[in-house]
């Protein structure tokens, strides 16, 4: 029977400066990869922000993030308070992610009110250029005439004239229901 050598399993090392070049960035490579891993497994299992940043000794920028380094960076900046305790930096993190959305949400309010504003002017200038465009074309047939006409023209025309029927119902409407208003609002001496 053959003797099996002993397996070395994990020794203990000491921690010191690895002073072989080739032998440090090979243990910086291993180790960095463990880390990224560890943080990884923090963030899923605890559903915590993780931002990991190396510099390697060459100087290159390793880093990891969820959900990204910039968004945990951004969320422990926000609060722009100095890092006293463990606990007290838990709270200014949690109260700079409240912050943070309570301003985000307030800035989407009155961008979603800006475009709100902005749809219904650029509506209302669509309607007053398609009237004046109608008016327009509809004043130039007038100046010449129906007799003048071929067939697509007088085409053109009757759909010119249906369009001019509609805005003025519109207009009219609108004119009723102001003044519907105005009666009520009105008081009776």
């Amino acid at each position: 029977m053959v003797k099996s050598q002993p397996l070395m399993g994990r020794k203990k090392i000491e921690i010191k400066h690895i002073g072989n070049k080739k032998v440090r960035e090979s243990c910086f490579s291993k180790r960095r990869a463990t880390v990224f891993n560890k943080a990884n497994e923090l963030a899923i299992l605890c559903g915590a922000m993780v931002a990991v940043v190396f510099f390697s000794p060459s100087g290159k920028v390793f880093s990891y993030g969820h959900p990204s380094v910039d968004a945990v960076d951004n969320l422990f900046l926000a609060d722009h308070a100095p890092y006293n305790s463990t606990a007290s930096s838990s709270t200014q993190v949690e109260g700079g992610t409240n912050a943070v959305i309570r301003e985000l949400e307030r800035r989407e309010r009155e961008l979603r009110d800006v475009v709100a504003q902005a749809n219904i002017k650029h509506s209302e200038m669509l309607k007053e250029a398609r009237i004046r465009k109608s008016r327009d074309r509809l004043m130039n047939i007038l100046q010449h005439g129906f007799d003048e006409m071929g067939l697509n023209d007088l085409e053109e025309s009757e759909k010119l004239l249906t369009a001019v029927e509609i805005i003025v119902e519109e207009r009219t409407n609108k004119m009723l229901q102001d003044n519907a208003m105005q009666a009520r609002v009105v008081p009776k001496p």
